[in-house]
């Protein structure tokens, strides 16, 4: 052990201390990042809850000379109630966010599989091979759902195989595959919403540096988060408008089915059966079937409400219209600590991205343009492909515009304006088919 961490009691912990690890595996406890400030005298309860003991970080901790060198032995004695309740001068998000930050810079090359990604390949490659895979996938879920549908027994290993391609694809290239989800057309709302949120959670679980088991786990849930809708009436899932009451009990018992189902099947994964029944939870205690509240929801169950609701968001329904990509993003920061937890909101945004490759967007020209490639630097300024006039009238020739490096361009009537994206676009606006541009 590096000198400058010590394991101690959990009894000794102290605000401003850095938990570096714990006596047991990360995803089997509320806490989401592998290493945070403690920042309440909450968080040490909660520890208490799920750790005899933990490791912390002297020189990553923030407390004063005196309680460092208390730390190098397991305190014996409770907490006093006198203990501040905070006194950080940043959030524990901030302080994660600024090491992440520092890492990236550094580009460290020691990284662990798991810890972070980058693209093997480019989206041009990828996309060769993820065509097939997307192809592929959906007529092997939709095999799969309409057996579940007519009693069979849920086929796993066949959805484990589609969810391997899938974390292989993303894994080489995390935008190829989303681009497909984005541009697939499909006539079963169920099917293709199953697909979307699995891919969803694998690009999200990526940039979360989750290793490829938990990724496996986490795009099996996202596979099978609706398998329950397969005893629904299809009436029922398809009618638009508001439901009644009954309707709607009708419809939240779709968890309940839903498990059902997976557990018929032979050795499910835990967190496969977690995130099914929790992905309709929500953060401030709201969700169903349980009300569960904050870290009673298990992490997989907190990313599948996230990736399940950005999955509808994202397509019509027979109730609503697709929403752009930018204003899901504003939806889910509106739902921040209500629906769904502040930190994974922001690094789901930071995972998507606010316009994201094959999204619409309409410059301030009046333009519209695809975006090809989303700088992670400057979000809001993608490099974009201008294919209508501001007229809204499809060009011969679209050009591409990098927004990031190109600050000024010179406007129809001749003068220099700058150049910007006004607003996001849904789906399907202007009739676009993304595939001329991609595929």
């Amino acid at each position: 052990m590096a000198t400058h961490r010590r394991q101690i009691d959990v009894a000794g912990l102290r605000i401003g201390m850095y938990v570096s690890q714990l006596d047991r595996p990360w995803l089997e406890t509320p806490f989401l990042f592998q290493g945070f400030f403690i920042r309440s005298k909450n968080e040490i309860d909660e520890l208490r809850e799920y750790c005899n003991s933990v490791e912390i970080d002297l020189e990553q901790s923030d407390i004063a000379a005196g309680e460092n060198e208390k730390a190098r032995v397991p305190a014996k004695s409770k907490l006093s109630k006198s203990d501040p309740e905070s006194g950080q001068k940043l959030s524990l998000w901030q302080r994660f966010l600024n090491l992440f930050r520092r890492k990236i810079r550094e580009r460290v090359d020691t990284r662990v599989p798991g810890e972070y990604y980058e693209d093997t390949v480019s989206v041009a490659d990828e996309l060769v091979v993820a065509r097939t895979l997307h192809t592929g996938s959906l007529r092997q879920l939709l095999s799969v759902l309409e057996e579940v549908r007519r009693g069979a027994t849920v086929r796993m290993p066949d959805l484990e195989i589609v969810v391997d391609g899938m974390v292989d694809s993303v894994l080489r290239n995390s935008t190829a595959m989303a681009l497909l989800i984005r541009m697939q057309e499909s006539d079963n709302y169920t099917h293709a919403h199953s697909l979307a949120s699995a891919m969803w959670a694998l690009v999200f679980g990526r940039h979360l540096g989750l290793d490829r088991d938990s990724l496996k786990a986490l795009g099996l849930g996202g596979l099978l988060l609706d398998v329950g809708k397969t005893k629904l009436p299809k009436e029922l899932l398809r009618k638009p408008g508001s439901l009644s009451d009954v309707e709607r009990m009708h419809v939240q018992n779709h968890v309940k089915l839903g498990l059902e189902i997976i557990r018929k099947a032979d050795s499910v994964d835990s967190r496969v059966l977690d995130m099914v029944a929790t992905h309709h939870e929500r953060y401030d205690g709201s969700g169903y079937p349980k009300g569960l509240v904050g870290s009673q929801i298990p992490v997989f169950g907190r990313i599948g409400g996230i990736v399940d609701s950005y999955a509808a968001m994202s397509v019509d329904r027979p109730y609503a219209s697709a929403m752009s990509s930018y204003d899901s993003m504003r939806e889910f920061k509106a739902l921040s600590d209500k629906s769904f937890q502040a930190e994974l909101v922001e690094q789901f945004i930071q995972a998507i991205g606010i316009f994201p490759a094959g999204t619409l967007v309409e410059l301030n020209t009046g333009e519209v343009g695809v975006v090809l490639k989303e700088h992670r630097a400057s979000r809001l300024r993608p490099e974009v492909a201008i294919i209508l006039d501001s007229n809204k009238k499809r060009l011969d020739d679209f050009r591409v515009v990098d927004l990031d490096s190109q600050e000024i361009i010179s406007g129809e009537s001749g003068e220099s304006v700058g150049l910007w994206i006004k607003c996001g676009i849904k789906p399907g606006t202007y009739n676009v088919d993304l595939g001329d541009y991609f595929l």
